[in-house]
Formats: C-alpha cells, sequence, structure tokens
C-alpha cells in the first residue's frame, strides 16, 4: 500500500481563503509513479502465483478523491491516456482511445494483478480495484463476492 500525502501541486493559493485548495498535474501521474515505484515488489508475488496489486491512500484530500486518483487517473495511468485523433485532411475527429503512456502492456507490468484505491469518506473505508486485463495472475473475484456475502 501507498499512502499519498503531499503534493507540491495540490495545495492552498491564497492564505485569505485557507478553505479553498487548487491543484494541477497530468491525468494518471499520481498513478502512474506508483505503478513504476512498485514494480520489483509486484514482481515477487505475482512469481509466487499470487494476485499481486498494489493500494493507493491519498490523504491530501479525504472528501472528494478527485486530485490524482479518480477513476480516469487509474484508467489512463494503466492503460494510456485519453486520446482523439485528428485527420489533417478531412478534420474529422477519431473515437477516443487510449494513448501514449501506458503503464500496463501485454509485454509489460504483467505481474500487476490490479491497481487499488483505498478511500476513507466519512468513516466508510472502501477499496476500488482497477483489474489488469494484461495480468498473468488474476485476481480471484469470484472469491471476494463470496467473502463479502459473509461480512
Amino acid at each position: 500500500m501507498k499512502e499519498l500525502t503531499e503534493d507540491e501541486k495540490f495545495g492552498v493559493v491564497d492564505a485569505a481563503h485557507a478553505h479553498i485548495k487548487s491543484s494541477s498535474g497530468t491525468i494518471g501521474e499520481h498513478v502512474r509513479l506508483r505503478i513504476t515505484g512498485f514494480k520489483k515488489q509486484i514482481q515477487y508475488g505475482a512469481r509466487q502465483g499470487i494476485p499481486s496489486l498494489v493500494l493507493i491512500y491519498k490523504d491530501l484530500e479525504r472528501v472528494f478523491q478527485a486530485f490524482g486518483t479518480d477513476d480516469t487517473d487509474f484508467i489512463a495511468a494503466m492503460y494510456g491516456e485519453l486520446t482523439i485523433a485528428i485527420d489533417k485532411n478531412t478534420q474529422k475527429a477519431s473515437e477516443m482511445f487510449n494513448g501514449k503512456n501506458q503503464s500496463l502492456q501485454a509485454a509489460e507490468n504483467t505481474s500487476f494483478s490490479a491497481v487499488g484505491r483505498l478511500c476513507d469518506r466519512g468513516g466508510k473505508t472502501t477499496v476500488t480495484l482497477f483489474e489488469n486485463i494484461f495480468a498473468l495472475v488474476k485476481v480471484p473475484f469470484e472469491v471476494s463476492r463470496e467473502l463479502r456475502s459473509f461480512g
């Protein structure tokens, strides 16, 4: 598990309005950096045949989880930034697709079974897993569904 507690791109802009925070960044950057940083640790578990994942918990903004760890950030970090191609001749736009900066690919980072977000919103803790479609060892979701029914 990796906790995000500080970021120079997130914070108070004006001391007179300390309750207002601003942020900027590249979509998926926070998650992509954690995937890169945990690569070797995750490989060990996957080599043992154990589903292996990294959970990211952000303590910068507890309520919204909108800066760097929303669903779009996870998807862009894992499979590439959302992209639209424009044909120079016809000026027509393509359908949206995942483009550059993919952390997970068929030949790269297949040890990650999933990347997840651990979130505490007002005392309710949730985990959202984003499955790696290229994983060598899949998360046994059918087992987790059975465990939830006992909880």
